[in-house]
């Protein structure tokens, strides 16, 4: 659930971005919300790498004598 809503806030953030970057608003700082941009859409796509993701490890109990 965590993951979703992080994915989620993640895409709002880059849409909004996105329209800066682009000119829609218009802003002195093109450059600079461009490069915003690109580094939340490489985080954005982690996000969804690590959701979508093996987890080898879900559910392992390293305690002695468990399950």
């Amino acid at each position: 659930m965590i993951t979703t809503f992080v994915a989620a806030s993640m895409l709002a953030l880059l849409i909004f971005t996105a329209l800066y970057a682009f000119g829609v608003f218009g802003t002195p700082y093109l450059g600079a919300f461009r490069i915003a941009f690109y580094l939340i859409l490489v985080m954005f796509l982690v996000v969804i790498v690590f959701a979508l993701g093996d987890h080898p490890n879900e559910g392992y109990d390293p305690t002695p004598g468990g399950p």
